[in-house]
């Protein structure tokens, strides 16, 4: 990827109440993903989608 490209893709998504849910997928503008632990994941287990807002 160039430098100060974005990468534009579909996000999946099965969290029903989030705000940006709609039809199995996300619809925010951006997602924001990060650890539950200092700096690293080791699993999906430690990551969280800070993106999420409940909403339904």
């Amino acid at each position: 990827m160039q430098s100060g490209a974005h990468p534009t893709m579909e996000v999946m998504c099965h969290v029903s109440n989030c705000k940006f849910y709609k039809n199995d997928y996300c619809h925010a503008s951006k997602i924001e993903v990060n650890p539950k632990h200092i700096n690293r994941a080791n699993t999906s287990d430690d990551a969280l989608c800070s993106t999420f807002i409940p909403g339904k």
